[in-house]
């Protein structure tokens, strides 16, 4: 059976109960077509990481999906803390999450652990920090303090991180699930190469002889991928590099809603539970706000310095 499907279809089949899920989005490239397909198949007890967490994790926790949550921090950005997060942390609601905090280094490189095989890795970074003295879920397991066995020096070691599934969404992919990305790339690559399998969201899918042109861009081979999903626009209101702006007066729509918990109700049954798929959410978007927003959110055309693939 193939592997390109539907994203309801790729939810179903792959994103269960309890996993533990790597959801890229470093900044852009935010896989919001899948958060909103786990939250409307209501997904429960789910552990999240990423680095540089946002509103995509915010509304995750504030639909009740997760249980647990490996940070390194979750902002929306220039509104501050995500509400739904605070809520969650200051009085449980909806109920109160478990909480693992690393650094915004120390975070991707448990992943890229995870990614090379690798049982730990040290950092640097957390030394000195009150980090080292909170512990949750993951306990005496948080960190490791040891001598270096090649100075002496006072070394932490982390532990890889394997997430059950990752979800990502990238510029293009081809059928086989060889996905390609440019732009910021974050944590993304190693978070998707940590886990055991992925879903691939795409904004188009190219041929197989697309993909071999210029394979330096394809961060997760197609053996690693269970899903691909041809899912244009399916980082709105976050951007991707080549398609689309971030959606900033989106943004502020979604803060000013989570303020309140009936506001976050309203805004997750307009934007998430009443609307089928992201075809749907495109539609519903552009009759919110007219043609005209949706249009200036695309993206131009500018030529890179032309490349040579010959030899």
């Amino acid at each position: 059976m193939g592997k390109v499907m539907s994203m309801k279809e790729a939810i179903e089949r792959h994103v269960h109960n309890g996993q533990f899920l790597f959801i890229g989005g470093y900044i852009c490239r935010t896989p919001f077509a899948a958060i909103h397909e786990i939250l409307r198949q209501k997904k429960k007890d789910l552990t999240i990481t990423r680095s540089n967490a946002a509103d995509d994790f915010d509304m995750m926790i504030g639909a009740g999906a997760v249980s647990r949550f490996i940070s390194t921090f979750l902002s929306l950005g220039v509104y501050g803390l995500g509400r739904c997060y605070r809520r969650s942390i200051e009085k449980g609601i909806p109920h109160r999450i478990e909480l693992e905090e690393y650094t915004n280094l120390s975070l991707p490189m448990m992943l890229m652990a995870g990614a090379m095989g690798m049982p730990f890795v040290p950092v640097k970074d957390m030394v000195g920090t009150d980090l080292l003295n909170i512990k949750s879920f993951m306990g005496e397991g948080k960190y490791k303090i040891i001598e270096s066995p090649f100075d002496g020096t006072r070394t932490v070691l982390v532990p890889a991180l394997k997430p059950d599934l990752a979800i990502i969404h990238v510029q293009q992919a081809d059928k086989h699930g060889n996905a390609q990305m440019w732009g910021i790339g974050g944590d993304c690559k190693v978070g998707a190469n940590a886990a055991k399998k992925v879903i691939v969201s795409c904004e188009r899918l190219v041929s197989r002889e697309t993909v071999g042109k210029d394979p330096s861009r394809t961060i997760v081979p197609d053996f690693k991928v269970v899903a691909v999903v041809e899912e244009p626009f399916g980082a709105h209101p976050g951007y991707t590099p080549g398609f689309y702006d971030v959606d900033f007066a989106f943004g502020s729509l979604y803060q000013k809603s989570s303020d309140t918990v009936q506001g976050f109700e309203n805004f997750m049954n307009e934007w998430v539970y009443g609307i089928a798929d992201r075809t749907a959410y495109t539609q519903h978007y552009i009759e919110r706000f007219g043609y005209g927003a949706f249009k200036k959110l695309q993206a131009g055309f500018d030529y890179g310095y032309p490349v040579s693939y010959a030899y």
